[in-house]
């Protein structure tokens, strides 16, 4: 077995006393174990993800008594002999480490380079992951967020022992997980698919008016003739041909008023232009 330790410190306002409303801390803590469950599934699972945070086959996350005077507890996520010897003793805590700090950054409007070879294959890879897993996190990111809803000055910190801060939470990182309704459905959304996944339905277009790329969810009812028009625009791209599409979709806004991604619900074809 592996065990690997971090802290999640909340400071400010009541927290600074050692005090958290009951609510928000519960919420929080809540949005932690989904976020937990849902990065640490994918890690182990050669990134898989799965939108239910249930218990992980393969690790276990447990979570120690806050200490006297704060609002800081100790969590330790523990791995079996398995996932050790498929993943590798001696890079299993770095591969970790690097694993939730790209995926979180990209759930929280930040971004983080992959540094060891086993996260930077999964980047490579020709589904999005990145971009699917943050979708994925958006609602426990959310809840974990909780206690800065009401405190104008609170902030929650992730570290490593011995290492130091890993990732922060403020009032920037909240406006961007709590996501506006969406939109509109807009019609001559016009671009190529640069990444999809067929299986989920998530991918990224680059978008002509934007003049760069954007991720998009499909609705169910995009029906199987469409999904083929994106992976066809894919296939052409990587072809070097245009495989122009044209999207109906609505806008997908942050908190912060920013476009995160389009929710589509149509695909036409337009090919070379």
């Amino acid at each position: 077995m592996k065990e690997l330790n971090f802290k999640i410190s909340y400071s400010g306002a009541s927290a600074d006393q050692g005090l958290l409303d009951i609510y928000d801390a519960s919420v929080s803590t809540h949005g932690l174990a989904r976020a937990l469950s849902v990065t640490t599934h994918a890690f182990i699972n050669e990134g898989q993800i799965r939108k239910r945070a249930e218990r992980v086959a393969g690790a276990k996350v447990f979570l120690h008594p806050p200490k006297n005077g704060s609002f800081e507890e100790l969590v330790t996520i523990v791995f079996t002999d398995p996932v050790v010897q498929f993943i590798g003793a001696s890079v299993i805590t770095a591969a970790f480490w690097d694993f939730l700090k790209w995926t979180w950054s990209e759930a929280l409007g930040g971004s983080h380079e992959p540094e060891t070879p086993f996260v930077r294959r999964l980047e490579d890879r020709v589904e999005p992951l990145i971009g699917e897993i943050g979708v994925a996190l958006e609602s426990p990111m959310a809840s974990l967020h909780r206690p800065i809803q009401n405190a104008v000055d609170m902030e929650i910190s992730i570290s490593r022992p011995r290492v130091g801060e890993v990732l922060r939470l403020d009032h920037t990182t909240m406006a961007y997980v709590n996501i506006r309704e969406e939109g509109e459905a807009e019609e001559g959304i016009v671009g190529n698919v640069t990444k999809y996944n067929i299986l989920s339905g998530y991918g990224r277009l680059y978008v002509d008016e934007l003049d760069r790329t954007v991720p998009f969810d499909l609705d169910e009812e995009v029906s199987p003739g469409e999904k083929e028009f994106l992976t066809k625009s894919s296939h052409d791209r990587n072809r070097g041909l245009d495989g122009k599409i044209s999207l109906n979709a609505a806008r997908v806004l942050t908190g912060r008023g920013e476009l995160k991604r389009f929710k589509v619900y149509g695909v036409e074809w337009i090919g070379n232009i």
